[in-house]
């Protein structure tokens, strides 16, 4: 019934994968592929802890989520002992896309402002709030009217600057740019700001301190700071979380992706805890089911106590050092959420055809970009032929 589905084209080029192991997928007809777009299983196919975890957890109490004990409880220990302990408050939710939106409604409540900020180019989720805050058309084109109250501002593309500006010189143009963009389009009356510390979509990394004077011109105006992991948490940038790891001190900080290896688990992590009366409408949902966050455990486990956090920094490395050598193109991101821009599109678009033949699964970014995002478990002989099809294709 595969047929049914309303993503699939039938007769379409995705292959039939039979069977999978660490960062290689293998298919029907004989072929291996090994992944480099797979944001959520970031353990890799098969990871024996994960499946022992999930196995045990089955075996246990599936109801009763909210009681006090158990995986649930084990998770916040995670949360505590990943941030220092700097948040108050922990909810959970089944996406990325509900994170989102109660992170934007809280801050709306707690300040009493009505409109949020966000960036071109950013992916917040596909519910009607966080994508109208999203800063991609493809999320928002034919399905109007949008949530009211959003304002957008200009993430810094340094390698495609829009203003056509040198990161190393600028001083930061774009943000100068947001002060005029707020006063000609806002009501004044921003409660938060929304922002990826490097951008999903295309694997675009800010320059370094842009965050950090964001951060503190956002506190100047007042503004709640939302800083949305959900692509870059949990160790996806070779960091259990990009933006802590620079100092930022976010009011919310939002995970997903990561958290849970693919099953269905986001959060929300509040510096402060809301009012009391705020919260009633938090209640319901099943982002803290036993199993999920069974799942999340599973994945601070083999990050901290089993070295994949190390390694992950360590492919990231050496992923990036490849393809700051290739010919025509220029890396962007960050860790294992990495990209290449190219001067051409023709150029970006045999190297694409090269990487799809030597058997690596790659996204291409824009018209003249690839991402990359592997699982945590990718290894340097695997970096190296992806990298090796990209320079037959210089």
């Amino acid at each position: 019934m595969l047929e049914k589905d309303i993503l699939y084209t039938p007769g379409g080029n995705e292959p039939q994968v039979v069977s999978a192991r660490g960062a290689e997928l293998f298919c029907a007809d004989g072929t291996r592929l090994i992944d480099f777009q797979q944001m959520a299983v970031v353990l890799g196919q098969g990871n024996e802890h994960f499946i022992r975890v999930m196995e045990q957890a089955l075996r246990g109490v599936r109801a009763g989520s909210a009681q006090a004990g158990g995986w649930k409880e084990q998770l916040y220990r995670r949360f505590e002992e990943t941030t220092g302990g700097q948040f108050a408050a922990y909810h959970l939710t089944a996406s990325g896309s509900e994170s989102a939106e109660w992170a934007v409604k809280l801050a709306r409540r707690m300040t009493g402002r009505t409109e949020v900020l966000t960036f071109w180019n950013s992916i917040h989720g596909r519910t009607h709030l966080s994508a109208s805050m999203s800063g991609l058309p493809k999320r928002k084109t034919g399905y109007g009217p949008l949530a009211s109250g959003v304002v957008f501002g200009i993430y810094p593309e340094c390698v495609n600057c829009p203003f056509g500006r040198s990161a190393g010189s600028c001083g930061f143009f774009c943000l100068e740019f947001l002060e005029k963009k707020i006063q000609m389009e806002s009501a004044q009356d921003i409660a938060a700001v929304v922002v990826e510390p490097c951008q999903g979509a295309c694997a675009v990394a800010p320059p370094k301190g842009w965050l950090r004077r964001l951060r503190e011109w956002a506190r100047k105006k007042g503004m709640l700071f939302i800083l949305d992991e959900i692509q870059t948490g949990v160790g996806r940038t070779g960091e259990m979380y990009a933006g802590l790891s620079e100092g930022l001190e976010p009011d919310f900080l939002l995970l997903g992706k990561a958290l849970g290896n693919g099953m269905h688990i986001s959060a929300l992590l509040a510096r402060r805890r809301p009012p009391r009366d705020m919260l009633a409408a938090l209640s319901g949902g099943t982002g803290d089911d036993p199993l999920c966050c069974a799942a999340a455990c599973a994945v601070y486990d083999e990050l901290l106590d089993h070295g994949l956090l190390q390694r992950a920094r360590e492919a990231g490395e050496y992923l990036h050092a490849g393809l700051q050598s290739i010919q025509g193109a220029r890396a962007g991101g960050r860790g294992l959420l990495a990209s290449l821009w190219y001067e051409q599109a023709e150029a970006r678009d045999r190297a694409l055809e090269s990487a799809r033949r030597a058997g690596c699964r790659v996204l291409a970014a824009g018209e003249r970009g690839m991402a990359f995002k592997p699982p945590y478990c990718i290894t340097k002989e695997q970096i190296d032929v992806l990298l090796a099809a990209l320079r037959a294709a210089e």
